[in-house]
């Protein structure tokens, strides 16, 4: 670079902020305004610095935040260049729209316009977990643990002190355990994967639900697994399936969600709880039970792992429910031998979850409030859910397992009506639905919709179920 090409794109004054500030904003303007090409070798930090006549800490620490933002680029051993725009791919531009599937739609959930609004979720608003104590946990962990102590992976099954609070909670819902038959991992998915990777090999053929947990049953062939759907009743799944299905096949795994199941809402009886335990024994399965929303749910009804003490079933929970989705905070409760394998292929595959958000969690979770704000998370989702009861009465929605609680709705379509036809032009109104393809394996054609209660009173909801659901009949 130029002495004048320097001057000409850096004018340090001492009054104007400070000179880290300066150079991040002048090399910023220089890119946006096409002095700076992109590709573009930068000077290096000693070139610079003589040119300029300020230190080198100086303007390492403005490249440093540079980098961070994206605007430059550090290669090793070559030196600073300026950040790709994006320019360079046009065949990129000219690539036809995304059809309107099933995959595409799970994809538009999570990526939503700014202004869209999501009946069709998995989550619970932001705004419901402004009361959950997170903001006092973080200054809590602020203030009682040095920076030190978080810089490190921590222990590979997770916060003892957390998993300690869990043998209590857990030993309170009727399923005693020790520390060493817990492990933390980064939010329920990441416990699915770990259980699938204990207890299956590519090949093998797995039991889900139908319809059942949407990321499960996309992702099972992804990792060669064949997924065997299981249809469901308002009482769990269909048992008389359930047992042709295993005479035939012989699976190794079935992944069930027995509470408040996503996408239904649904809940095993009592009776269908203890039958699909005897199922687990005569046919000799796992069972890998998901009961993210156990929080949720004011039922007295023991978990299928407090039932069977961990010998056939293994136990996956989670936060996201009842504290934040944000701090991906998940657990795993399973018989000794299990929790050492599932420590085993978390290390490998990402090491250990993240203490920093163990330790919020703890917080959040041992300030004495916790029970007071899931009974208010629970009355609000029960006004929440007879509003979109009273909806889905209005436009003609038959409702599966009306009687039940927690945050979805599993709700029928008119006859005729396509829910991924329906769904592609809600993303183009803002409207962001979960057709019922999404939760069933292949994503075979379903008439019926998610509803996440939390989303679904809105206005706009109704306004867009009436006017197009006649629209895409017939």
């Amino acid at each position: 670079m130029a002495i004048q090409h320097v001057f000409s794109i850096f004018r340090l004054q001492p009054a104007a902020g400070t000179l880290v500030q300066q150079l991040v904003d002048a090399i910023s303007r220089a890119a946006q305004e096409g002095q700076l090409s992109a590709g573009e070798r930068l000077w290096s930090i000693r070139q610079l610095s003589r040119e300029l006549g300020i230190s080198t800490f100086t303007v390492a620490e403005a490249y440093d935040r540079l980098v961070a933002t994206g605007i430059i680029s550090a290669r090793r051993g070559e030196g600073f260049y300026l950040a790709g725009s994006g320019q360079g791919r046009p065949e990129l531009d000219s690539l036809p729209p995304l059809p309107a599937h099933a995959f595409w739609l799970a994809d538009s959930l999570y990526e939503p316009p700014p202004d869209a609004i999501k009946p069709g979720s998995g989550w619970l608003p932001p705004a419901w977990f402004a009361d959950m104590g997170l903001e006092r946990g973080l200054r809590q962990v602020a203030r009682s643990t040095s920076g030190g102590e978080l810089a490190g992976y921590g222990e590979p099954g997770g916060l003892p002190a957390l998993r300690d609070y869990l043998v209590r909670e857990l030993g309170e819902a009727g399923l005693p355990l020790s520390r060493q038959q817990l492990v933390l991992t980064q939010g329920a998915s990441q416990a699915l994967t770990l259980a699938l990777a204990c207890l299956t090999r590519p090949g093998d053929c797995v039991l889900v639900d139908d319809p059942g947990y949407c990321n499960l049953v996309i992702g099972l062939p992804l990792h060669g697994i064949q997924p065997l759907g299981v249809p469901w009743t308002p009482q769990g799944p269909d048992l008389v399936a359930l047992e042709a299905l295993l005479e035939q096949h012989r699976p190794k795994v079935f992944f069930t969600n027995p509470r408040l199941h996503n996408p239904t809402g649904a809940s095993y009886s009592a009776a269908t709880a203890h039958r699909v335990l005897q199922l687990a024994e005569k046919y000799d399965f796992w069972i890998v039970e998901d009961d993210v929303c156990a929080g949720l749910s004011a039922s007295s009804v023991p978990s299928l792992a407090a039932l069977d003490g961990l010998r056939r079933v293994v136990h996956v929970g989670s936060f996201s429910k009842t504290l934040s989705p944000g701090l991906r905070v998940g657990f795993v409760a399973a018989e000794r031998g299990v929790a050492e394998a599932l420590i085993h292929h978390k290390m490998v595959y990402g090491l250990t979850s993240s203490e920093l958000a163990e330790r919020v969690a703890l917080a959040a979770l041992s300030d004495g409030q916790q029970r007071r704000r899931i009974a208010r998370l629970r009355a609000r989702l029960a006004e929440a859910r007879a509003q979109t009861l009273s909806l889905c009465a209005r436009q003609g929605l038959d409702v599966f397992a009306a009687g039940s609680e927690g945050m979805f709705v599993w709700a029928r379509l008119p006859q005729g009506c396509d829910g991924v036809a329906l769904s592609a032009e809600g993303v183009k109104e803002g409207v962001m639905l979960a057709p019922g393809a999404l939760f069933r394996p292949g994503q075979q054609a379903s008439d019926y919709l998610r509803l996440n209660v939390a989303y679904s009173a809105e206005a706009r909801v109704e306004v867009f179920l009436a006017q197009h659901l006649g629209g895409l009949q017939g």
